[in-house]
């Protein structure tokens, strides 16, 4: 087949014929190594190459066929036929024999490979030149002028999308380069990035999503339904599909998934739609600053030494508490207990502040453990604790306070190898339906308080909340 196409361009009917045939497959569609491996094919070429100067001056070589051939090898070739020529104005040169010697050196196979070869110069509209086609065979032919025609024919066609391929090719270099930056930058980036086809399949999963899930991207594959590896309840689920795939959220949601050790996270995610209408989703990891943010709400409510709410916090309970009983049944009960440690400046007196402290810490344990799930305890003053009962009435209430003073005669405190029996007094209020003045009920819970200290301490004092 090879030689055939030798004879073509050695016959100059053939040559004409293949010239045909070869014109309509240059196309600006192809690349320039698509035509430079097309007219190697037709024309029985061993070689074919393409050097250009770009926009910034710097050379570019495009090589085709079955020799290799690099850059520094077109550089150099050009510099000496550019030498030996500079004299004499020139469009076409050809080479009847040993062309690979002037190409190559003579470790280089294509050294005594090669044999015939034509170079033309590439004019721009101007007529300068603007670059260089070349050819070369691997045996010597004899209708040399006939390949100078057609590769001069050649030359025209190729001038005529040259620019154009160039430009394409520069434009797909640039776009791939494009690519890869934000290709490096999904990556890299400190943010969640990922997507999930409709058929919940995962097609994006960037490194700070494998880093903050603990899932790899195969792993995830690998699972019939990937959302389950994250949200195990089939409602959230559910509402995670649509949020993908039926109705994107604009602005950013939290959600609560599940990482792969079981611990549950806390993630800011937004929906991307993007042109091909696949969503993209970006996440922030919030799950540590969400835990601040519960400390220090934690911390802003409560008392530090017992760990109860503190004075602002539980008038805060008490003022919710007063409007949610307002709005239930005329039979529901509701009750407030205010105790005072008895003899509380004599332990600090004769025990130390320590003691004292640890006197503060003992009673409200004593309390909490006695207290059913929904009150809430809270510090009003130095010695001084308010308890909310819901759903509870005075004898319930009253029942709660005598069993605290077992409590604390049969778990007394320990100091070193000592005891201390606390003691309290209470005044206990029982709420009215409807009552939602907690400085009105706080003055009789305190009364309470004041007439069971003042009848001799130790007890709890009960009056109504009614008008």
């Amino acid at each position: 087949m090879k030689e055939k196409r030798r004879e073509i361009v050695n016959d100059s009917m053939r040559a004409l014929h293949a010239l045909a045939k070869l014109m309509p497959q240059l196309t600006s569609q192809s690349s320039l190594v698509e035509m430079l491996e097309t007219i190697n094919r037709t024309l029985g070429s061993t070689l074919a190459w393409v050097s250009v100067d770009d926009d910034t001056g710097l050379q570019r070589v495009v090589c085709a066929g079955d020799v290799t051939c690099h850059s520094f090898d077109v550089t150099d070739f050009l510099a000496s036929t550019l030498l030996q020529r500079h004299k004499r104005s020139w469009r076409v040169v050809y080479w009847k024999e040993n062309i690979g010697r002037a190409l190559f050196p003579s470790q280089h196979p294509g050294y005594s490979q090669l044999q015939s070869g034509v170079l033309c110069k590439l004019s721009s509209q101007d007529w300068r030149c603007s670059g260089y086609f070349f050819l070369a065979f691997d045996e010597r032919l004899y209708s040399l002028p006939i390949l100078k025609n057609i590769v001069m024919v050649l030359v025209e066609k190729l001038k005529d999308y040259l620019a154009e391929i160039v430009a394409r090719e520069k434009t797909a270099q640039e776009m791939q380069r494009v690519v890869t930056q934000y290709k490096t930058l999904f990556e890299r980036a400190p943010v969640l990035m990922n997507a999930f086809d409709r058929h919940n399949r995962c097609v994006l999963w960037n490194a700070e999503c494998e880093k903050v899930f603990g899932w790899s991207m195969a792993e995830i594959s690998a699972h019939s339904d990937p959302l389950m590896l994250f949200y195990p309840d089939p409602e959230e689920r559910r509402r995670v599909r649509e949020s993908i795939h039926i109705s994107p959220l604009k602005d950013m949601y939290e959600w609560y998934p599940v990482r792969k050790d079981g611990m549950q996270l806390t993630i800011l995610w937004s929906n991307i739609l993007l042109p091909d209408s696949s969503i993209l989703n970006i996440g922030l990891d919030i799950t540590e600053r969400k835990k601040v943010e519960q400390q220090l709400a934690v911390k802003a409510t409560t008392d530090d030494l017992t760990g109860c709410f503190n004075r602002s916090a539980i008038l805060q309970q008490l003022k919710s508490a007063l409007a949610v009983h307002s709005l239930q049944d005329a039979n529901s009960h509701f009750c407030v207990l205010m105790f005072d440690l008895d003899y509380f400046k004599q332990i600090n007196d004769e025990w130390g502040h320590q003691v004292g402290d640890a006197a503060l810490v003992h009673f409200c344990d004593r309390i909490r453990e006695l207290s059913p799930v929904d009150s809430a305890l809270g510090r009003v003053g130095g010695e001084e604790f308010l308890l909310l009962l819901e759903g509870t009435d005075s004898d319930a209430a009253m029942l709660l306070s005598a069993r605290l003073r077992t409590t604390l005669s049969t778990i007394p405190l320990l100091v070193g190898d000592k005891t201390l029996i606390l003691s309290f007094s209470a005044g206990l209020v029982e709420v009215c339906h409807g009552q939602r003045d907690t400085s009105a009920l706080l003055t009789r819970a305190d009364k309470a308080l004041y007439d069971a200290k003042r009848t001799g301490r130790g007890k709890t004092v009960v009056v109504s909340d009614y008008l």
